[in-house]
């Protein structure tokens, strides 16, 4: 008897902790679906800047997908090979161009900060690139 109520309770256990992490996952995808604004660090959130990038996050089959928005023609979307969030931290790289390789990429990596996000790039090396930037919310 107390064998089986041992079982029990690890069995249970171990499927709140895989399903507490499915929901965080989830969450994480949640809380960046939408279109944000990618400004420098101190660039006032009231007046959005006209040089910036856009950003549009998705999931898609329970993948986080995401997007550069063309601001320059008719909003076209130019694919992110790569979208991570766990509601916590962001990591996003953009797709390597010519004579580049994907491994050369420098990666986005954010850590949320109230309703924005905050970060740099860092280079494959480890390295931070530029300047501290932050990812806002696109007004509605």
């Amino acid at each position: 008897m107390r064998r089986t109520f041992l079982v029990q309770m690890i069995a249970g256990g171990v499927a709140m902790v895989c399903g507490g992490q499915a929901v965080r996952g989830q969450a994480g995808t949640a809380e960046i679906a939408g279109t944000w604004y990618l400004l420098g660090i101190n660039d006032d959130e009231r007046r959005i800047p006209q040089h910036r990038m856009d950003l549009r996050f998705w999931s898609e089959s329970g993948v986080q997908r995401g997007a550069i928005v063309s601001r320059r023609n008719d909003g076209t979307e130019f694919a992110l090979v790569r979208v991570e969030s766990d509601g916590h931290t962001l990591r996003f790289q953009m797709t390597a161009g010519d004579g580049k390789s994907q491994a050369e990429m420098p990666t986005m990596t954010m850590t949320r900060n109230g309703d924005r996000w905050d970060g740099y790039w860092v280079s494959p090396a480890g390295a931070k690139v530029g300047y501290p930037l932050k990812l806002v919310p696109a007004a509605k």
